[in-house]
């Protein structure tokens, strides 16, 4: 059918046959991690003398990154990610997946599947949103909220960490962060490169998180 669409119950459009979602494509575990410590990160949620580059580090592309975090993790998602060792899994969905047929079937207006019953469970479920308010001081303050275990983050809306090096001055900006008993806390990094309040501070960050059904 086309012509379609579903909604939750509170009130978001989940299925609609003009778009096709995201589909699950992969996922690895970050275990290893290397130059430990190479880099000095330090703010209120701690230093990185126990972090590095995890080996494996799923690429920056057109997917979208989602990442489960193990409890006190820490996590700067800078490209290949710097964490602490056995920070997590990151899983990659794809909206190019082919679509398999089965028990209900949606499709757009040119007759391409795009949604079904049978692969439902392979689509990010959105619980919530990790929602940093406008003028929210976090270049000097940590943001908490409980988002509870076993859920992904979509890092692909996080402003990416940057490092940079020149082998003799490093520079650093972006979110770090630290997740306990299901608590993700932030503050913004900052060394010779752009601060919050230089950028985000007057809109704020909303970051989704769910779960992936299939994993």
């Amino acid at each position: 059918m086309s012509g379609y669409q579903v909604w939750n119950d509170k009130g978001a459009l989940v299925i609609d046959s003009n778009f096709k979602g995201t589909y699950y494509y992969d996922n690895r575990i970050y275990s290893g991690i290397s130059d430990i410590g190479f880099y000095n990160i330090t703010c209120q949620l701690g230093n990185s003398t126990d972090m590095g580059f995890a080996v494996g580090s799923a690429p920056l592309d057109d997917s979208l990154r989602w990442f489960k975090p193990t409890n006190n993790a820490k996590m700067f998602f800078s490209g290949p990610d710097w964490m602490t060792a056995y920070a997590g899994s990151m899983a990659r969905t794809r909206s190019d997946q082919p679509v398999i047929s089965g028990y209900r079937d949606v499709y757009n207006s040119a007759g391409v599947l795009v949604w079904s019953a049978a692969m439902a469970a392979r689509i990010p479920r959105i619980l919530g949103f990790f929602d940093i308010p406008p003028d929210f001081d976090l270049d000097n303050s940590v943001y908490s909220q409980y988002i509870g275990t076993n859920v992904w983050l979509c890092v692909s809306s996080i402003p990416g960490g940057n490092i940079s090096d020149d082998g003799v001055v490093t520079g650093y900006s972006g979110p770090f962060f630290r997740f306990i008993d299901g608590t993700l806390q932030c503050q913004w990094v900052s060394r010779y490169q752009q601060t919050w309040a230089s950028t985000l501070k007057p809109y704020g960050l909303r970051i989704p998180y769910g779960i992936l059904s299939n994993l």
